[in-house]
């Protein structure tokens, strides 16, 4: 992959990018016909995030001929002044690995293509991709086979992929996040910061889950659970399905992968299960009416992803061992977003009574899968 190009523009942290800059940008990468675009004529699409904000750009078609480079694409801007979790900086991928990351996947024809990693005067990173004809996740998709399917088969294909990524031990991960665990553990201010939003989550912040975190672990290495790149991030609208795929395409694309670390692969397939029971950016409630993960869906996307695992890497899984993978990794994936969740609002003194609400339903879900599996 090219490295990073440099453009003669500014593009301020804290504000939205105007046409003009997007179209130069587009421009240093794309020479044939964007340089010629009148800026005014684009359509754009900007959202803030709280670490890389991103926006899709379109251009409009040529008149009478077949338009020589792309109308239509995804740009996002990577701050490397906003640090993420502070547990697992030294794990997670630097700005130019998650680029590499994501150019890499695309080589597998399974993600979507990298056009660009470009550099603006004022120091801001970003990174030009392939637009996805494709929408968020539903938890309603999940119950279709066919997707089911293909989203297990994703999920195999990434865990088994071979990236450039320093491979960290999977014990590096539980490393970073038992001690912090046990910070957050009874912290009277995470109390008092629920009790402002008018919701208790004093049994939570109570909880041992450091210690059960450990012993899942236990379980993990007594199961012989095998390990592979993880998104740890799998909340639905990382999970992209095409409109449009082609005859025999995986309809299924996975996205952003600033978390991908060595982990278990049950962790990423027991979160993908649990995540059917959230929408996190819901603006009236984080969680989701609609039924769990069946025990039959589960087995079917497990034998789908044992059948895919195993074309690839030539073992023999069967789908009782992904399972029980799974099974212990629904705690484990738990666990990761309660851990930052609660993060979160020591840093920033939240209590969104929606979050908080998420936050103990998480927590329910963990005792009771934890009661379930006898621990």
């Amino acid at each position: 992959m090219a490295s990073i190009k440099r453009i003669p523009v500014r593009l301020p942290a804290e504000t939205v990018p105007t046409k003009r800059v997007l179209r130069d940008i587009l421009a240093a990468f794309f020479s044939h016909e964007w340089p010629a675009i009148d800026p005014e004529s684009l359509e754009m699409f900007y959202k803030p995030n709280f670490n890389n904000p991103h926006c899709t750009v379109e251009r409009p078609a040529p008149l009478n001929r077949t338009p020589a480079e792309p109308l239509k694409l995804f740009m996002k801007f990577l701050d490397e002044s906003k640090s993420g979790i502070a547990a697992f900086e030294h794990l997670a991928p630097r700005v130019e690995q998650d680029t590499l990351l994501c150019h890499e996947y695309s080589l597998s024809g399974l993600g979507a293509k990298v056009y660009g990693f470009f550099q603006t005067e004022d120091g801001m990173k970003g990174r030009i991709d392939e637009f996805l004809d494709a929408r968020n996740l539903e938890p309603e998709d999940v119950e279709d086979a066919v997707v089911r399917a293909d989203i297990a088969k994703a999920f195999a294909n990434f865990h088994a992929m071979e990236f450039t990524l320093p491979k960290r031990p999977v014990a590096a991960y539980y490393d970073a996040i038992v001690p912090s665990l046990r910070k957050h553990h009874e912290m009277e201010s995470l109390k008092a910061l629920g009790k402002q939003g008018g919701v208790s989550i004093d049994d939570l912040v109570d909880y041992d889950f450091a210690s059960r975190v450990g012993v899942v672990v236990n379980a993990m290495e007594a199961i012989r659970a095998k390990a592979g790149w993880c998104l740890h991030d799998v909340q639905y609208m990382n999970t992209m399905v095409k409109n449009r795929p082609q005859s025999g395409e995986n309809r299924v694309v996975l996205i952003d992968f600033e978390m991908v670390m060595r982990n278990y692969r049950g962790f990423d397939i027991g979160g993908h299960f649990m995540q059917k029971m959230f929408k996190w950016f819901d603006e009236e409630s984080k969680i989701v009416d609609c039924r769990k993960y069946t025990k039959a869906e589960k087995r079917h996307f497990c034998n789908e992803y044992a059948k895919e695992w195993n074309k690839v890497t030539g073992d023999s899984d069967t789908v009782e061992q992904v399972y029980l993978e799974a099974e212990y990794g629904y705690m484990l994936a738990i666990a990761f977003d309660v851990h930052n969740m609660l993060w979160y609002m020591n840093k920033t003194d939240g209590h969104d009574p929606l979050d908080l609400d998420g936050l103990n339903k998480l927590y329910s879900e963990f005792v009771g899968q934890y009661e379930k599996l006898g621990l």
